[in-house]
């Protein structure tokens, strides 16, 4: 068998030093492709089905290479997925409705552009973009994100007291206000301290729920997602911790099934609504 290259062995090194690597970095480089996609895409809008191919694959790459580093990524099913997935996808396009209408001057301009330009790009590559977006949402979306936020958040974030000394050493780290920490007598005592994410972390097994870990875990989740739909995400995030906790002894699959067919819901509700309807204002943030 061919050898990996020295790159490929630094990150294999960099993956299993520690937990968090190989549930932190899926989320991260989709976030950082998001980015430059944006970018790009507003400037040759043709292009945007290749970046966001290029963006799902890498993605799900570093999942499956790194597959034997995360034994809670599975694929079980669970019945509860349907039920659960359907009626999160009702809940956040009515709640996403109500709030544009009572403050419809904060969100006017919400969805009036779709993510793709179906006049420039022509039907073809408008449906090409369509359909690998239902593929990336509601497959490759669901698997990372759970990854990070119901398995490696809601564990590192389990109790407050530790995590308020994980985001202290932190601060530590920085330039500037870790030069200010060290100086001061609990600052030094808390750098001196194991890192309090990686042994909350190792100390909470997969499934195991407190008040304060769904709280964190669900605001960074709700951090990375539209203000509209702030309201509609922290309930998601909530129940999903929910599903996990239920289903907890099945991995990961059950409430990968669940936001998959949750994301997959919308998309068919906003693909239905824009060609059956003129409001279309709201429905493209679905996708």
């Amino acid at each position: 068998m061919p050898q990996p290259s020295e790159h490929l062995r630094r990150l294999d090194t960099s993956m299993e030093a520690s937990p968090w690597m190989p549930r932190i970095a899926p989320w991260a480089l989709y976030l950082i492709f998001l980015f430059a996609i944006s970018s790009i895409s507003d400037q040759w809008p043709i292009s945007y089905p290749f970046m966001y191919t290029i963006q799902c694959v890498a993605v799900v790459w570093l999942m499956v290479r790194y597959r034997k580093l995360l034994p809670e990524l599975t694929f079980r099913f669970h019945w509860l997925a349907v039920p659960v997935g359907i009626g999160v996808a009702w809940m956040w396009v009515t709640i996403g409705d109500w709030i544009t209408t009572m403050r419809p001057g904060w969100f006017q301009d919400i969805g009036t552009k779709p993510f793709f330009d179906e006049d420039q790009m022509g039907p073809i590559y408008g449906w090409l973009a369509m359909v690998l977006r239902l593929l990336g949402m509601s497959i490759a979306v669901p698997m990372f994100e759970e990854l990070f936020n119901r398995s490696l958040l809601l564990r590192s974030l389990h109790r407050a007291r530790p995590t308020g000394v994980g985001v202290l050493q932190a601060l530590h780290d920085m330039p500037m206000i870790g030069d200010w920490l060290v100086t001061t007598k609990w600052g030094s005592q808390i750098g001196s301290q194991p890192p309090a994410f990686r042994a909350q972390f190792d100390s909470t097994s997969y499934g195991r729920l407190s008040v304060f870990g769904v709280l964190a875990s669900t605001a960074v989740f709700v951090s990375v997602h539209h203000p509209r739909d702030w309201v509609a995400c922290f309930l998601c995030g909530v129940i999903y911790c929910l599903v996990v906790g239920a289903t907890r002894r099945h991995g990961l699959g059950p409430v990968i099934w669940t936001h998959g067919i949750t994301n997959a819901s919308l998309w068919g509700y906003t693909i239905y609504c824009h060609y059956t309807s003129e409001q279309t204002v709201t429905l493209w943030p679905y996708l």
